[in-house]
């Protein structure tokens, strides 16, 4: 992609400085405050970005698990799973392992389970090493 392609996406989405926040806050560990963010951003979304929703629910989900919710956070994959299969998602593939990392506290135990089940139509063929 030039960078024209994206260069101009913050003129594309008039979201993107909420977006840019959300995932800085994920990417920091400030769960809670991505987390509002998030759950503001993504329903307000316009139904031409489901490519995007679907990475930011990913991101959302990194969030919550980050934030001690792995419940939430198994759910909140599940709708980004759907979505990364239903348009075909790369971006959305690979914020799916980032949840797959944020979740390892939970591996051993019937949620982390719940987790690679959620995950497995994205990660079949993946080497996990």
């Amino acid at each position: 992609m030039s960078a024209e392609q994206w260069g101009t996406a913050c003129l594309r989405n008039p979201q993107y400085v909420e977006v840019q926040r959300a995932t800085c806050y994920t990417r920091l560990g400030e769960a809670r405050a991505a987390d509002r963010l998030w759950s503001q951003i993504i329903p307000s979304a316009p139904t031409a970005a489901r490519r995007d929703v679907g990475v930011w629910t990913a991101r959302q989900a990194t969030a919550v698990a980050k934030g001690g919710e792995p419940e939430r956070a198994v759910e909140l994959s599940r709708s980004a799973v759907r979505i990364a299969l239903d348009t075909g998602s790369a971006r959305a593939r690979r914020e799916l392992g980032t949840v797959e990392t944020a979740m390892r506290p939970w591996q051993a135990e019937a949620i982390g389970r719940d987790l690679a089940e959620v995950l497995a139509p994205v990660t079949e063929g993946r080497d996990h090493g």
